[in-house]
């Protein structure tokens, strides 16, 4: 099936995230969706380890698709990219340093209605590793949307787009990452304000849509 007929463009931006990388293309080519209803963009930011190489060994590969960039352009900018090179209805969005377990693209399927254009997921630890004073802080029930329980509807601050899914047609309304911001966290807060806008109280918490996070701080 051509992909312009796919149901969900999953957009991966990558920078050095060659210890991971083959995790995450794994646990996305084995979801229990079939091939011909999803692609994978995965955005290799001008990585200055593996990432690259890890990457093209799955480039022929059935609904994989790979980007590189010749500088690093920043995340809004790798992100922007995988969803203009997609034409899917729904955008789903996943970092290169975390690994998803097979239904998590149905997982978030269930939450969308008219009055929800996006639906953000958790991240998790991995497994038997111990964490510093940071993690804990950055794993911890309280923190952000964890306060919410599942299906609850969060404030814009909360909505992230680490492990999210969203609807084209609101990004095509609202307009894209802002490709100048390139602080933490500021191109997605940025992006929710201006959906609020047009969409208030149209976010979802799900607890049913984890990613393990490997990334360590």
């Amino acid at each position: 099936m051509d992909k312009i007929k796919k149901n969900i463009d999953v957009v991966v931006p990558c920078y050095n995230v060659e210890g991971t990388i083959e995790d995450c293309i794994k646990s996305l080519r084995d979801q229990s969706l079939s091939k011909n209803e999803y692609n994978c963009y995965f955005i290799n930011d001008h990585s200055n380890d593996s990432t690259g190489v890890i990457l093209d060994k799955y480039k022929s590969i059935e609904n994989i698709y790979v980007i590189h960039h010749k500088e690093n352009q920043g995340l809004a900018m790798s992100r922007n990219q995988g969803i203009k090179a997609g034409s899917s209805n729904m955008i789903a969005f996943l970092d290169g340093d975390m690994v998803v377990k097979k239904n998590w693209l149905e997982s978030f399927l269930p939450y969308f209605c008219d009055s929800v254009v996006a639906v953000m997921g958790d991240n998790i630890a991995p497994e038997n590793i111990s964490l510093n004073p940071i993690e804990k802080y950055y794993f911890g029930d309280l923190r952000g949307a964890r306060k919410y329980k599942d299906g609850e509807r969060i404030p814009l601050q909360f909505m992230l787009f680490g492990n999210a899914m969203l609807k084209r047609a609101v990004l095509q309304e609202c307009g894209y990452f802002d490709e100048s911001m390139k602080k933490y966290g500021g191109e997605d807060t940025d992006l929710s304000a201006r959906i609020w806008d047009l969409y208030p109280k149209s976010f979802i918490f799900s607890k049913n849509s984890d990613s393990v996070h490997y990334h360590r701080r």
